[in-house]
């Protein structure tokens, strides 16, 4: 990866695999500090992209910092996976429509915004590696963010 081009073409070839994890993430709807699952997709996804991972961080076992790289300056992305009470939610559907009433779900689309960041520390990890520019890249797995 040299240009933005480049950037956007990881992005797109490995869109399908960043898809699936935030599917799983809004299906596992785990509450606060019980995303083991939600947390495992990502952790599996940043190791298999060559990140090193310190789990249970702070004490939290959902927590967990990943880490590609070395040296400064150090860019970090903060991933929420956690769900919220009472917000059962069927994907793909407008209205209100839970899948179990008084169930969690995404309502605040933590398991995207989690996604996301983790898609942009790869990314960015890549294109820093390509360009042999210094740096560590990090993800703060953020559990229990609501």
């Amino acid at each position: 990866m040299k240009t933005q081009d480049d950037v956007i073409q990881y992005i797109d070839e490995n869109k399908q695999s960043f898809i699936d994890i935030s599917n799983k993430i809004w299906d596992y709807a785990e509450l606060c500090f019980d995303e083991h699952r939600s947390a495992s997709a990502l952790i599996e996804a940043l190791k298999k992209e060559g990140f090193r991972v310190r789990e249970g961080v702070a004490g939290m076992d959902t927590a967990f910092i990943a880490e590609a790289g070395s040296g400064k300056p150090i860019i970090a992305f903060l991933g929420e996976y956690d769900a919220l009470p009472g917000l059962s939610q069927e994907a793909g559907v407008t209205t209100r429509s839970p899948i179990v009433e008084g169930a969690p779900g995404h309502g605040c689309g933590h398991h995207i915004l989690g996604t996301g960041a983790m898609a942009a520390a790869m990314a960015l990890n890549r294109y820093m590696e390509d360009n042999n520019i210094p740096g560590t890249v990090r993800y703060y797995g953020c559990p229990a963010e609501e």
